[in-house]
């Protein structure tokens, strides 16, 4: 679900064929070595994680909806003639904010599949019972794939409400990785 309300925020203004692809890709993937990697690693950084990583998970998707929320905000919709005389200045710029490239996406999907690392993490506690590698693998790939689909269908539901609302939908998608973020300090089980 984190995924789904992350790509829904980010899918309001990024929401191309291209954007959608990554904002999916990423996720999924993600979700997916994050419960292998915390499997292999185990024991010595469980506790650590367990301790901090809610706070960085929420301050990094915190930032990103806060540049997020600063940019809709001091966009200025009535100067589309200086945006036309900007030409690839602006499309530069563009390009240079959207968080569906670069260390952005990275740094949202990390965010969001976080607390997949502690699953994978506690998996290798029980490691030493029936649970096995073989069925991690399994696990991950049906965890992998909820989340593809969930940022897919969150960026198109976002993408809708870019088109319909326009600006008040870009606060609002940033105004909602800010509550996503905060619902990482509340709700995250250690």
């Amino acid at each position: 679900m984190d995924a789904m309300s992350v790509a829904a925020a980010v899918g309001v203004k990024w929401n191309g064929p291209h954007q959608k692809f990554r904002l999916a890709w990423h996720m999924g993937l993600s979700q997916f070595l994050m419960p292998c990697i915390g499997y292999l690693f185990g024991q010595p950084l469980a506790s650590q994680l367990n301790s901090y990583g809610k706070y960085v998970a929420a301050a990094l998707v915190a930032g990103l909806g806060i540049k997020m929320l600063v940019e809709a905000v001091e966009s200025n919709p009535g100067k589309s003639s200086e945006k036309i005389e900007a030409g690839g200045e602006r499309v530069m710029a563009y390009v240079r904010r959207d968080p569906t490239r670069g260390m952005s996406l990275i740094i949202l999907s990390l965010a969001t599949s976080l607390d997949a690392l502690v699953v994978g993490f506690s998996l290798s506690l029980r490691a030493a019972s029936a649970f096995n590698f073989p069925h991690l693998l399994y696990d991950a790939t049906i965890i992998g794939l909820v989340a593809s689909l969930m940022a897919l269908i969150g960026v198109n539901i976002g993408q809708r409400l870019g088109t319909s609302f326009g600006r008040i939908a870009e606060i609002g998608g940033a105004i909602i990785l800010i509550v996503v973020a905060g619902s990482f300090l509340v709700t995250w089980q250690a």
